[in-house]
């Protein structure tokens, strides 16, 4: 495996994580009910989206991120490396030990042997779509959101706003222990900095 192909893999992960992610807020349309004495909007910022969809969109993140530390290991021994680093980063990140629990989850099912490498049993809980306001990094920035008479987000301010798939990560006796999203950029940073070690940078 030639450094390109690790790069690639890695943007593949930043390709998985852009996927679940929704810019476009006419698609993000809420539901409208009307009668002769009741009007409502319900708004979870699915765009349509089943729980299935965004399950499948959550899983695909979670097993590219997880799967880098096989390459990894395969690329460091054969050009030489110090194979041992990936492993001694995977033990140091109870993060990376979240992302391969929930990967095997999903293919060995659940619970874990041992509660997992983290040794939390994590698993995922409300797998959902959540609307992101982000201000720039400047005094001053802001962002607000409102909704237009069709239950279209209208986003106001020189911010951001984006709908992310996420989902709560919960341990064995039902405590949260974070949020998915927060998560998978936690791991994928993780990697990063140990190809940075190895002189591999990866264009943003």
């Amino acid at each position: 495996m030639k450094a390109d192909e690790l790069i690639s893999r890695v943007k593949r992960i930043y390709a998985s994580i852009q996927a679940s992610q929704e810019f476009n807020m006419t698609k993000l349309r809420g539901k409208v009910f009307r009668s002769d004495r009741v009007f409502g909007v319900f708004q979870d910022f699915s765009g349509g989206q089943g729980e299935e969809e965004m399950s499948n969109t959550a899983h695909l993140t979670i097993h590219n991120i997880a799967n880098l530390r096989d390459n990894l290991r395969r690329w460091a021994a054969r050009t030489s490396r110090d194979k041992s680093r990936v492993d001694q980063m995977f033990n140091a990140s109870q993060t990376l030990k979240i992302i391969q629990d929930l990967s095997n989850n999903d293919k060995h099912g659940y619970p874990p042997r041992d509660s997992g490498f983290s040794r939390l049993a994590p698993r995922l809980e409300y797998i959902r779509r959540n609307l992101q306001l982000t201000t720039k990094a400047k005094a001053g920035s802001w962002v607000a959101m409102t909704m237009d008479s069709m239950s279209v987000p209208q986003i106001a301010g020189d911010g951001s706003a984006c709908a992310i798939v996420t989902a709560d990560v919960m341990d064995k006796d039902g405590k949260l222990i974070g949020d998915l999203a927060k998560i998978e950029l936690a791991g994928i940073e993780a990697w990063e900095m140990l190809l940075a070690e190895y002189g591999i940078s990866v264009p943003k």
